[in-house]
């Protein structure tokens, strides 16, 4: 389920070939504050593809909160890596390559429901100043 949910979040950077440095490699996304994680590759397809287990290439890791500031746009990613809110190990390389096109993301080009509710998370951060 979760595959299918990012292949269709990220379909237009997957159709603009913006993930081919991923081809033959994994990053794993680990949430700290909930025990998540999830291991990122790409197919032969050029479809992600999302694993609860496997070998990584490279991680980022953070709490949710952090990774909620980088999809919104709330936090400059730098920023989060430089406070130690985000971290990344392994091939720092692939890392960079993977938070660079997240923050690249503009939130109107995701499907409707996710974009609607990244925006609702990014007001309710302003709102908390968190």
């Amino acid at each position: 389920m979760l595959t299918k949910l990012m292949n269709t979040a990220f379909a237009v950077p997957l159709a603009e070939e913006e993930f081919d440095f991923l081809a033959g490699r994994t990053i794993r996304i680990g949430l700290r504050d909930l025990n998540a994680n999830w291991f990122v590759s790409l197919n032969e397809d050029n479809q992600l593809l999302v694993r609860l287990s496997g070998e990584e290439d490279a991680s980022i890791e953070g709490d949710w909160l952090a990774f909620l500031k980088m999809a919104t746009h709330y936090c400059d990613p730098d920023t989060l890596f430089f406070q130690r809110q985000l971290s990344i190990s392994g091939d720092t390389e692939l890392g960079l390559h993977v938070k660079n096109l997240l923050d690249s993301l503009e939130i109107d080009t995701l499907p409707k429901p996710l974009a609607r509710s990244l925006t609702l998370s990014h007001h309710y951060l302003t709102k908390l100043a968190l």
